[in-house]
Parts: C-alpha cells; structure tokens; sequence
C-alpha cells in the first residue's frame, strides 16, 4: 500500500478517484488547492503526488518547485493530472520536477497503471540507492580502519594503499582528520599495542586484536573472521589472499585455499582416515584440512613459532 496525495481543485474528481485508488489497495488524502498540498505533504509524506497544473491560487507547476526546494520532498515522484494542452507549458512542467503528465479526462485505470508503474520506479530506485549507501560505508569503514591502525602501515605492507578505494588524496585526508581521532580515542588502550579489526555487531563497533582471531575463512571473495569461545564471527568483503599479504607472518598459516589458522590458537595437527593432514583450533568446533602443497609452509612456520624443531605441540 502507498500514500498517495491527490491535489485538484475538482472536487468531485478528487473524491471519485480517491475511492478507485482506496479500493485498488492504496490510502489517500486529497487537498482542493497547491497551499494545502503543500501542507499535506510536508505532515503526510506521501509516497507520490496526483497534481492538477492549472488551480487557482498556486499553480501545480509552483507546488512542485517548492516541494523540489523541501529536502523531505524533494524525490517523492509527480504526477500532473491536468487538462493543459500547451506542449510548451506541459515541457516547462516536467523540467522544473515533474515526473509525469496525464492529460484529462483520463481512464481511472491508466491512472492507476501510471501511478504503480511509477512507485515501482521509485522503490527500484531506493534499492540501488540503499545498495550504494552500504557499499560507500563498507568503503569508509575499511578507509578510516586502515588510517586508523598503524597509519596504514598494513596496506602500505601490502601493496595496498587507501587510495585503492577510488577516493582522492583530498578525501583520504578528510576522512583522516574527521574519523581518525575519534576512532582512537574510542580503543581501549590495551588494543593500541597492535593491529586490530573494526567489528561491526547489531549497531555497535568494537576493535578486535588481530592477537584474538582464530581463523579466517573463505566464501568467494568475502571472508568469515572467527574468535572467542562461542564461534563469534562477521563476513567481511575481503578475500583470503588480502588478509594473508596484511597478517602477521609466522602467526597466521594458510593451511588450504578457504583458510588461515592462527598458530596461537593451535591444539594438534593429526592425520584422518584419508591420511589427510588436519587442523584442530583450541575453541573452534571446525576441523580444517591442511593442503599438500602448504604442508611445507605449516610445518616450517610451527617450527618457528613453538621454538620446537620437530614442528609439533
């Protein structure tokens, strides 16, 4: 169901196609002049507006530009619903914010088919609009990360820097000096002493040491980071081959293609039925399969790591 404002000076129109809008599944609410739609729509937010273009008083074509200067109006979709027959006047409509025109006497029906046509319009709109928002805050959220641990220092490792991200040095710098102080400020000082990951967790953030994770897995090119006790983990749009450039070598082992261990976290490494090497993480209720070809690599950095020359725990 929409809200759907019709504003006309007819009031016997208004009424009739009230009701037929009422009956196909929408509510209405009708104003008889521009200034009280105006009105209705500021204190209603209508999902769209039916507008006659010739009223006294405001003209549709003057409702519209304001509405169009009113941030809480200004991407509800226009209908004009007007006997005008002008195309000179009828274009003028349409380029100061229009989004449509019927002309009268139209067919209820074709009303309608235009006002749904245009609402599903709207809302794939709003999708791609809420798509892109979420892109843009998982883009400034792994910015103001990397600018915030270390300066940077594990992109810079990596090959990778901000700049990556598309964005220039001009908002780099920005997003540096509006978040990177906040964020500091918002870890715990025990976190200052290392690298960290910003989780984000039913609307809260938190930083979680990279000391603290347990494993990394892959799911194309996101990735799932677990840690604590009771398999806590987040998706991050980030693949594997990323995370192994940027963590601390020795410390985290790529024992397959889908996942990194952190050797701190190690309880054994066995051989299953099908004599293939496996992974057990103290806490962690997966067994990881080691690979043939990063056998070699696991067995060397357990080496190092445990200060142990036969590379066992």
């Amino acid at each position: 169901m929409a809200k759907i404002l019709i504003i006309d000076d007819d009031a016997r129109l208004c009424q009739v196609l009230g009701e037929f809008l009422g009956d196909n599944g929408h509510e209405v609410t009708i104003a008889l002049d521009g200034a009280r739609g105006m009105n209705a729509a500021r204190k209603n937010s209508p999902d769209l507006i039916l507008c006659d273009l010739e009223m006294p008083g405001m003209t549709g074509q003057e409702v519209v530009v304001m509405m169009r200067q009113d941030d809480r109006l200004a991407e509800t979709p226009v209908i004009y619903l007007s006997g005008c027959t002008d195309p000179e006047r009828i274009r003028q409509s349409i380029n100061v914010g229009g989004d449509d025109f019927i002309g009268k006497p139209a067919p209820y029906p074709v009303i309608l088919d235009a006002v749904e046509a245009r609402l599903r319009r709207q809302e794939q709109a709003q999708q791609r609009q809420r798509r892109r928002l979420k892109q843009t805050v998982e883009v400034v959220t792994n910015l103001v990360f990397d600018l915030d641990v270390d300066g940077g220092a594990a992109a810079e490792k990596s090959g990778k820097t901000p700049l990556a991200a598309g964005l220039s040095a001009e908002i780099v710098e920005q997003l540096r000096s509006t978040f990177g102080p906040a964020l500091a400020a918002s870890r715990p000082a025990a976190d200052k002493s290392g690298p960290a990951l910003l989780i984000k967790e039913g609307g809260r953030q938190q930083f979680l040491k990279i000391s603290e994770v347990k494993a990394f897995l892959a799911f194309g090119e996101y990735s799932k980071v677990y840690w604590g006790g009771k398999g806590e983990n987040v998706m991050f749009r980030k693949a594997l081959k990323q995370w192994q450039q940027e963590l601390p070598a020795g410390q985290f082992v790529r024992v397959h293609r889908n996942a990194i261990v952190n050797l701190a976290f190690l309880d054994r490494v066995e051989t299953d039925a099908a004599q293939k090497q496996c992974v057990h993480l103290r806490g962690f209720g997966q067994v990881l399969q080691v690979s043939q070809r990063a056998k070699a690599t696991l067995n060397r950095c357990l080496k190092e790591f445990t200060g142990n020359p036969k590379g066992k725990i």
